[in-house]
Parts: C-alpha cells; sequence; structure tokens
C-alpha cells in the first residue's frame, strides 16, 4: 500500500452511549468518567452540536484538560447557530481544535451563515454536513468557492474533493457496511480526494457506533501510514 501523507484520524460523534456500559466502559465507572476512559484508547471525538445546550463551558474545558495535546477535537456546529453562542465553547478547547462541522437542514440566512462561517474559521477548518435534500449540489459548490469550506463524505455518495484545510471528513453511520474491506477502501479513496488536507477524519455515528469498527478502522489506519 502506498504511504499517505496525511495523518489519518478515527473517533465516533459522542461518547456517552449506554450500550458501551459492559462492552468498552467497565459496568462500575461513573458517567463522569466516561471521556477519560474514551481518551485513553481513541485520539479523537466529534462532539454533538447538542452538547451546547447540555454542558456547561467548564465541562468542555475539563475535556480538554483530561486529554493528551495529540487529542483532536472537531465539533458539530448548526448552520443557525450564532458566533457568540459558539465561542466561549471554541476556546475552551483551545489547540485542540481541528476542525468544526456546520450542520445545515436550510439556506433561509445565507449572509448569517456566511457570518457564521467567517468567525469559525479563524478558529479551526470549516466543513459542511448537509441534512436532507434541502441544499442543492449548486448551492453547496456556491458555499464551497465563496467561503473555502469543505463537504462531509458519507463514503457512499461521489466523493468530493477536499481543496481547503488541514482535514477531510469521512462519517459514517452504524447502519453502514462498515467491514474491513470496505474501511480500507473508504481510507484510500479518502486519500486520493484529499487534496492540500493534512488530516483525514473518519467519525462513526448513528444511534451507538460499535466499538469493534472504530478498532478496525485504527488498525487499518496504522497498515496504510
Amino acid at each position: 500500500m502506498k504511504k499517505s501523507k496525511q495523518e489519518m484520524r478515527v473517533g465516533s460523534r459522542g461518547w456517552q452511549y449506554s450500550d458501551w456500559v459492559g462492552e468498552f466502559y467497565p459496568d462500575d465507572l461513573p458517567e463522569d468518567w466516561r471521556f477519560s476512559f474514551y481518551s485513553n484508547e481513541f485520539h479523537s471525538v466529534l462532539v454533538p452540536y447538542e452538547a451546547l445546550a447540555q454542558c456547561e463551558v467548564d465541562d468542555w474545558v475539563d475535556w480538554a484538560e483530561d486529554t493528551q495535546k495529540n487529542f483532536s477535537f472537531y465539533v458539530e456546529i448548526a448552520g443557525t447557530a450564532s458566533w457568540n453562542e459558539v465561542k466561549p465553547y471554541l476556546d475552551a478547547l483551545g489547540k485542540q481544535l481541528k476542525g468544526v462541522i456546520v450542520v445545515i437542514e436550510a439556506l433561509n440566512d445565507l449572509d448569517s451563515l456566511a457570518s457564521l462561517i467567517k468567525h469559525l474559521k479563524t478558529r479551526a477548518v470549516v466543513s459542511i454536513r448537509r441534512l436532507g435534500n434541502v441544499v442543492s449540489e449548486q448551492d453547496m459548490q456556491t458555499l464551497q468557492t465563496c467561503y473555502e469550506v469543505n463537504e462531509c463524505w458519507d463514503g457512499d455518495s461521489e466523493a468530493p474533493v477536499w481543496k481547503y484545510g488541514e482535514a477531510a471528513i469521512l462519517l459514517r453511520d452504524v447502519d453502514d457496511e462498515n467491514t474491513p474491506d470496505k474501511l480500507r477502501q473508504l481510507f484510500e479513496k479518502g486519500m486520493e480526494h484529499a487534496g492540500k488536507s493534512d488530516a483525514i477524519a473518519l467519525f462513526f455515528t448513528g444511534s451507538t457506533p460499535k466499538i469493534n469498527d472504530m478498532r478496525t478502522a485504527i488498525t487499518i489506519t496504522d497498515l496504510l501510514v
């Protein structure tokens, strides 16, 4: 296999999954300790946008302090959020913040979205995740060209060309085909399309990401680099 110039990162969208108790988390592990336990094995995480409403800024500070310096945080932000709302949370992660995903469900206010993206880019590379079919290919291309943002890839649709910044992001649902061969193909295709990106980040999503899928993906990245 060819050597990749990109760093490859693997993690999940969130870490508070009750089904992981017993399988991954020890039965007697306090809930507040789960992130520290998670970060000992997996060195990247995608923080769901729900965390802004459910957690205090001090919680985010604790997460950053509980990890090694090489740990990578990626954060989801709703496209309707305001910069003043999200700034304190992003600042809490400091240099460990490696990427922001703006989740777009509708394009109702392009000016506000443009302002949000402009501010977010002062903190980290910004990627777009489209939910549903409300954002057309033309609008997506406009966003990418005008605001220099990447698009997240699900691994099944046509691979985007990641032109900007530090990280190309793949999102795989728990119900997707995540066999070792499929994951290897995804990483190899991602390497071909990653352009100037320095890293490829794969996050498992869905109701309960599978720990074995995450471990398999890490093994594959070790073989590819």
